[in-house]
C-alpha cells in the first residue's frame, strides 16, 4: 500500500472538497479506478493522491461512462503509487471524448499511444511567455503559498503549472514538498524533496527535512544518512545533532547518541541556531 500518512479523508469529506456526490465515488471505487487507502465495507477512507485522482476523473469524465480511457491511462503511465512519476504530474486533457497526455510539446492519446499532430495550429511564444513572465510567476506562486491551507488542490496545480515552466526553482519544490507531506502524500513530497536535493546539494535544511521526512516513512538508515549529510552541510545544526541523538538511541548505539547529545548541550550553551 502506498504512503497515505496521518490525514484521510471519508467519502463525505471527500464528496464535498471534490463537489460529486458520495455515490459517484463509490461507483468509482466499484469500479477499480480508486483504490481507497483503507475500507471496512463500504466504508472508505482516502489518501490525498486518491483525491488527485477523483478531481482528475470528475474533470475528464463528467459522466459515468468512459471509465476504462482513464484506467487504462493511469494504469499505463504507472498509477498513483508509482514512486518514480507522481499522479500529481500527469497533464491530462479530453478532446472529443479521447483522453490526451501532454508533455511539454508530444501530445499523444492515453489509450493508444498515437501522437497527435496539431497542423496548421503553430506555437505563439509571444503569448505563452507573456502569461508566464517573471511578475506572473511570482504572483501565481504568492497566490499558490495564500490558498495552500484552505484550497490544497489548487495550490498543487498552480505548484505544478509553474514547476512545468522552471523545474529547477528551488522554493517550488520545497513548497511542493510541505503541501503534499500535509496533505499525507509522503512519496510525492520525498521526490520533491530529493529534487531540492540535487539543485541544492550542500543544503543543510532540505537534508534536514529529508531525513524527518524517511524518518516518518520508518527507512531509519535513510534517515540516519539525511541527517549525517545534514551535519556535513551545517556542522552547527542543533536540529540535526538532536534528531541524530534520537535516531541512533533508538538504533541502539548509545556511544553516537552521547557524541551527538554532548554537541547538542555544546551548541546551545554557545547559542548555536
Amino acid at each position: 500500500m502506498a504512503d497515505v500518512g496521518p490525514l484521510t479523508y471519508s467519502t463525505r469529506a471527500a464528496a464535498r472538497i471534490l463537489a460529486v456526490s458520495p455515490d459517484r465515488i463509490r461507483y468509482w471505487v466499484k469500479q477499480r479506478l480508486i483504490q481507497p487507502a483503507a475500507n471496512q465495507g463500504r466504508r472508505f477512507r482516502f489518501a490525498f493522491h486518491d483525491l488527485i485522482m477523483m478531481r482528475m476523473a470528475r474533470e475528464l469524465i463528467p459522466k459515468r461512462r468512459r471509465l476504462q480511457p482513464l484506467r487504462q491511462c493511469v494504469k499505463k503511465l504507472g498509477g498513483s503509487d508509482n514512486k518514480s512519476r507522481s499522479i500529481t504530474s500527469l497533464k491530462l486533457e479530453c478532446r472529443d471524448g479521447v483522453i490526451l497526455v501532454r508533455e511539454g510539446e508530444v501530445v499523444f492519446e492515453a489509450d493508444s499511444g498515437q501522437l497527435c499532430l496539431q497542423f496548421g495550429q503553430p506555437r505563439k511564444p509571444a503569448k505563452v511567455e507573456e502569461r508566464f513572465g517573471p511578475a506572473r510567476v511570482r504572483e501565481r506562486f504568492e497566490e499558490a503559498k495564500r490558498i495552500a491551507e484552505d484550497d490544497p488542490f489548487r495550490a498543487l496545480r498552480l505548484y505544478n503549472e509553474l514547476l512545468g515552466q522552471e523545474p529547477r526553482n528551488f522554493e517550488l519544490h520545497l513548497r511542493m514538498a510541505t503541501l503534499l507531506e500535509n496533505e499525507g502524500d509522503l512519496a510525492g513530497a520525498l521526490r520533491h524533496l530529493l529534487g531540492a536535493a540535487v539543485l541544492m546539494p550542500t543544503n543543510a535544511e532540505v537534508h534536514q527535512r529529508l531525513g524527518l521526512l524517511y524518518r516518518k516513512r520508518g527507512d531509519k538508515d535513510n534517515a540516519l544518512s539525511s541527517f549525517l549529510r545534514a551535519i556535513d552541510c551545517d556542522p552547527a545544526s542543533v536540529a540535526a545533532h538532536r534528531n541524530l541523538a534520537e535516531l541512533y538511541e533508538e538504533l541502539g548505539q548509545k556511544r553516537e547518541a552521547m557524541r551527538h547529545l554532548s554537541t547538542l548541550h555544546r551548541l546551545s550553551r554557545d547559542g548555536s541556531p
